[in-house]
């Protein structure tokens, strides 16, 4: 029968490199599939700079306030007073404005409308080609 001496030498020691390496994986894994949607209301500042769009030459949609059961904004094609649509709707109306030239796309919120909506109904319509989308912004209040 053999006994283990205690004055060999151990090479005994904890290897920490692999629980590091799954602790980083796992923060990497977390960060990228973390959606960053926030449901929260924004507050948009008046413009002050850039330049602006001709009503003439851009299509207009309108976001007004979700409201229960869907909680979805409403979407209505013009400045307000136009038809509600859904967003096949106003791709559709988007594309036939690419038709007669109107190459620019405003989207109008209302304060209410979360910014994460906003920034879905704009990923979706930007999918029509030719197009650029565009804010539409508070302007400052003159003699400020």
């Amino acid at each position: 029968m053999m006994f283990r001496r205690d004055e060999e030498d151990r090479n005994e020691h904890i290897d920490m490199t692999p629980m590091v390496d799954v602790v980083f994986q796992l923060m990497t894994f977390m960060l990228f599939s973390v959606q960053m949607s926030g449901g929260e209301k924004v507050d948009v500042p008046p413009a002050r700079h850039g330049v602006g769009v001709e009503e003439n030459e851009a299509t207009f949609l309108t976001l007004l306030k979700p409201e229960p059961p869907a909680y979805e904004a409403k979407l209505l094609l013009g400045h307000g007073e136009g038809p509600t649509a859904t967003i096949d709707q106003a791709k559709a109306a988007i594309a036939e404005g690419v038709r007669e030239g109107k190459r620019k796309v405003i989207i109008q919120a209302d304060g209410d409308v979360p910014h994460g909506e906003v920034i879905r109904i704009a990923g979706q319509v930007s999918q029509v080609e030719g197009i650029t989308v565009h804010v539409g912004v508070q302007e400052e209040a003159k003699g400020k």
